[in-house]
């Protein structure tokens, strides 16, 4: 989750220091350590995505082509960070 969150806030031009705004955090230092953790909570986790304005769909799995825009994070994107 942590990739995806990083590569949200960089598709959209977060700072470290405006994710640390939204989710009521003092210092940039608060969102680097969440998104080097090897182990967010899911709270954090989707604190973060609501403020950039994203959520979580859980639905069972598919093949084939995504829309545009999802990030399928999988048990395989898990284990290797």
């Amino acid at each position: 989750i942590n990739k995806a969150i990083n590569t949200i806030m960089k598709k959209e031009g977060w700072s470290l220091k405006q994710m640390a705004t939204a989710i009521g955090k003092k210092r940039p230092n608060d969102v680097s350590a969440r998104l080097a953790s090897q182990n967010m909570s899911f709270d954090k986790a989707t604190e973060m995505l609501a403020a950039m304005g994203y959520e979580v769909v859980v639905q069972p799995v598919t093949a084939g082509q995504r829309k545009e825009g999802a990030i399928v994070i999988d048990s395989e994107d898990e284990n290797n960070g």
